[in-house]
């Protein structure tokens, strides 16, 4: 497989004396990551809009891990052990730049991707979010539209903090989703938080007119955002014509992209009737 000219460039350009984190491809064409003994990976899980399940509107990126025996250690676990910040800073860098460079391998046309910050790099970070990946992105050729940070849904909780964060991240002109565990959260925010995507599981969600009201008041809460509804997405029971997307296990498990699981759209056991358009993140 053919590595973009940029994508080359940047690998090329990194110091080969940094023997404890290099960044290498593998024997199926992904580029991969050594921290500590351990090798990181890249996995992608489409986001679909509910009128169009045939093309993926986004992907969102997650790091698989395995340690020298091939065993695979939980991402949880991974960011768990670490007490230094710096450490924790350095870890979250390295997994979102080898999912924007596996990204970068396989086009994917227009689609956006959406990139997990840990709360531990929220915490230890103290301004300007988002400067140093911007470097990366630009370095790659890629454009900043096309990002979306998706921030923990611990942050939601600290209105003052988030908004901060939120405003570091449009001036590094990167697009920003949260997370949320309840309509309650979105209702703490104030207009001018701009956020561009709002995930919440289908779960924290009601059934019937209930859901419709539901992602009513979210969209209204928020100036219009986009809702992402994401894990457990009952494709019976879709929306009339709103602002939303569908992620989910049902719609394309995470998988490499040299895996045929992402080069196949979702097959629904009848045809869908009218669909909402939510922003889902697994």
């Amino acid at each position: 497989m053919k590595v973009p000219s940029k994508t080359r460039l940047f690998l090329d350009g990194l110091k080969t004396n940094n023997s404890n984190r290099p960044l290498f491809l593998n024997e199926d064409g992904e580029i991969n990551a050594k921290w500590q003994n351990l090798i990181l990976s890249s996995v992608f899980q489409p986001i679909y809009h509910s009128r169009d399940i045939s093309t993926p509107y986004a992907y969102e990126a997650f790091v698989r891990c395995i340690d020298l025996y091939g065993n695979q250690i939980k991402p949880g676990d991974l960011f768990s052990k670490l007490a230094d910040n710096d450490e924790i800073i350095s870890l979250d860098r390295l997994c979102r730049t080898i999912h924007l460079l596996n990204f970068t391998l396989y086009g994917v046309d227009d689609a956006l991707l959406f990139l997990n910050v840990h709360e531990g790099l929220i915490s230890a970070v103290d301004d300007n979010h988002g400067s140093s990946f911007r470097k990366v992105v630009d370095a790659l050729g890629f454009s900043p539209n096309r990002i979306v940070i998706e921030l923990p849904i611990s942050l939601v909780k600290d209105t003052k903090r988030l908004h901060f964060v939120l405003q570091n991240y449009r001036l590094n002109s990167l697009e920003v989703a949260i997370n949320i565990d309840s309509i309650e959260d979105i209702q703490g925010l104030s207009e001018r938080a701009h956020i561009h995507y709002i995930k919440i599981a289908r779960s924290f969600l009601g059934t019937g007119s209930d859901l419709e009201k539901d992602l009513d008041l979210i969209a209204q809460s928020s100036n219009q955002a986009n809702i992402i509804i994401t894990k457990n997405v009952d494709k019976a029971s879709l929306l009339p014509d709103q602002k939303i997307f569908l992620q989910g296990n049902a719609y394309g498990e995470s998988a490499a992209f040299t895996k045929e699981t992402l080069a196949t759209s979702p097959q629904l056991s009848s045809p869908p009737q009218e669909r909402i358009c939510l922003h889902i993140g697994g």
